[in-house]
């Protein structure tokens, strides 16, 4: 019996190698139902790529892929990839951690993370038409990082990407600066301010988005230290981004300045009322209270609200220039 398991093992390999997966899979696996201690480890593997070419790299079926992954992740162990090219463990809970991330259901993310241990992952990265991709080791921290920030986890975020940055000696297209980014928003959200503007800070000095001004604003403004606030507002609102983006930043703005310029302050109100009615939002009940809709027209107020932080602007550049 062992001798004759031992020919259709190599068979059942030969298949493989001749890319008939299909064929290969159900030797395997009739193989396995008669014999499974027949099976030495380096058969196990073989077995586990059968089935990841059949049934996990160009799945059809979630559920066959869950059961898939989930009867390799059974069979054997994470190979430690800066030692070896290849494991089908590891390629196998990628798939699967690739879907979950690609749909966002981060709540279901970690019990699939929790199979891989980051320290078998290696960190070599593919280039493809000009363009880099992560690492495996690299992916694994982005979507423990993303998925603990998106899940309210905000410990848990902060300590996954420290241990990110500490850990990763590259990063690609200074993927670093969102580890930086979460951490502070993370450290926000345990009113932490002071230590969420020290990495906004750094932050900005490399990634000069609107959204990172925004959030600048908004530490401040949590402190109470709205002046400091202002200083950031026009840098938030001459972006090119999309105004549609900035909905909420013209609340916040109006937030900051309602006490200290109340007219100009309104005029963000109004803009955030027009824009959240574009989009079919819901609308903060303050601001419905404000806002009279038939003496608004958005155009006006963009051009208005531009022209006076361009004016802002450069106000304050002559200032710090006479200084």
């Amino acid at each position: 019996m062992e001798i004759n398991i031992e020919i259709q093992l190599k068979e059942a390999r030969k298949l493989y190698d001749s890319k008939n997966y299909d064929e290969s899979l159900n030797l395997y696996e009739k193989l396995f139902n008669e014999n499974p201690e027949g099976f030495d480890i380096n058969s196990k593997i073989s077995y586990c790529w059968a089935i990841y070419q059949v049934r996990v790299k160009n799945f059809t079926d979630i559920d066959e892929l869950y059961d898939s992954v989930d009867f390799i992740c059974d069979l054997i162990p994470q190979a430690d990839l800066n030692v070896v090219n290849t494991c089908p463990y590891t390629f196998s809970v990628f798939k699967v951690l690739d879907v979950v991330y690609k749909q966002q259901e981060y709540y279901n993310i970690f019990d699939w993370l929790d199979l891989i241990n980051p320290v078998l992952l290696d960190e070599k990265r593919n280039s493809f038409n000009g363009r880099e991709y992560r690492s495996r080791k690299e992916k694994y921290y982005d979507y423990a990082s993303k998925s603990y920030l998106e899940c309210a986890e905000w410990d848990l975020c902060i300590e996954i990407s420290n241990k990110a940055l500490n850990s990763l000696k590259s990063f690609t297209n200074n993927s670093d600066v969102w580890y930086q980014w979460r951490i502070a928003k993370s450290l926000k959200e345990l009113n932490q301010n002071d230590k969420a503007l020290e990495y906004l800070k750094e932050i900005v000095s490399i990634k000069q988005e609107w959204f990172v001004f925004k959030e600048i604003m908004e530490n401040y403004y949590i402190l109470n230290e709205n002046e400091k606030a202002i200083m950031y507002i026009n840098k938030a609102v001459l972006t090119d981004d999309s105004i549609k983006l900035k909905v909420n930043l013209f609340y916040l703005i109006y937030e900051i300045l309602k006490d200290s310029n109340y007219d100009l302050a309104l005029k963000h109100a109004q803009l955030y009322y027009l824009l959240k009615l574009d989009s079919n939002s819901e609308v903060s009940c303050d601001i419905e209270e404000l806002i009279d809709e038939n003496e608004l027209d958005k155009n006006v107020l963009i051009n208005q609200i531009n022209n006076y932080w361009s004016s802002y602007k450069f106000e304050n550049a002559i200032s710090i220039r006479g200084e």
